[in-house]
């Protein structure tokens, strides 16, 4: 006889200690950008010694998206050649493609579809950031690409569990999310934040990762709110949609935390397909 298995929270959080960590080079770098007199020297010492994030990163930084005039194929070559929001981009997208790379079967998302709609929210919170002359641009950026790094603990327990969810959301008129809490005690944003809580993210992107599905919680801070605000709108482009998102909306409020128009928003929307049609080799790094 099969066990059943134990969807608790509790053994949830549990597994998320044998889950792989966030390269600490990769922090060590990001530490070093967030002074303003950085030597481009230094991140060169921290990031040489990790080959892995070093080819990623030469993959990310190669791609249309970044616009170099040559190919690069050196750390002393490449980080020259952008500034630090750009360098802090190449580190978060390369160190994070490995994780959203891969099928979630368990949202019914196949190939690299976590890792399409990752960087489209991505490119979308850059839009909007500067529609909305948001003040921590790079937090946002970091929100955006990792803020459903929790489907990948939680689809070792969705599987079997996704038909059960995605019946009660559609029976019920309520998003995947909140099906998600009533089957497994935890959806995957919560998961997410403890997971980038372990990794020693910020705690205010470590918040906005955990309010991105609950308008009562996105609502209270400008960071979640444009998260909230980038997946929606990549949810509502259909961009590696999964299981019971098309039930994501904009709320009213949501718009008046952040001081923009329904017109504000569809011309976002034009510049996220055009930001996301140019990006094509970055989206299908593998």
């Amino acid at each position: 006889m099969i066990g059943l298995q134990d969807f608790t929270l509790e053994n949830i959080y549990d597994k998320l200690v044998h889950l792989p960590t966030f390269p600490k080079v990769v922090q060590n770098a990001l530490a070093i950008l967030s002074d303003p007199n950085y030597q481009v020297s230094n991140l060169i010492e921290i990031l040489k010694y990790d080959p892995a994030v070093t080819a990623n990163l030469l993959k990310v930084v190669n791609s249309a998206h970044f616009g170099l005039r040559q190919k690069v194929f050196d750390l002393a070559s490449a980080l020259p050649l952008l500034g630090a929001e750009k360098i802090r981009e190449v580190l978060l997208a390369s160190a994070s493609m490995p994780y959203l790379i891969k099928p979630v079967s368990g949202y019914s998302i196949g190939g690299s579809g976590l890792w399409a709609h990752s960087m489209a929210s991505a490119l979308t919170a850059d839009i909007l950031s500067a529609k909305c002359r948001f003040s921590d641009s790079s937090k946002l950026f970091t929100a955006a690409l990792l803020h459903d790094i929790g489907k990948i603990a939680m689809n070792l327990y969705v599987g079997e569990k996704v038909g059960v969810i995605y019946n009660i959301a559609r029976e019920d008129g309520i998003s995947f999310a909140e099906a998600e809490w009533r089957v497994l005690g935890a959806d995957h944003a919560i998961i997410g934040s403890e997971l980038l809580k372990h990794w020693d993210f910020p705690h205010d992107v470590v918040r906005s990762v955990r309010n991105h599905h609950d308008p009562d919680l996105y609502i209270q801070d400008d960071l979640s709110a444009m998260l909230a605000l980038s997946n929606i709108l990549v949810v509502q482009l259909g961009i590696g949609v999964g299981a019971g998102e098309f039930r994501y909306r904009v709320h009213p409020e949501l718009l008046s935390r952040l001081s923009i128009t329904r017109n504000d928003i569809h011309d976002c929307l034009v510049e996220v397909v055009q930001s996301y049609e140019e990006s094509h080799d970055l989206l299908n790094l593998e």
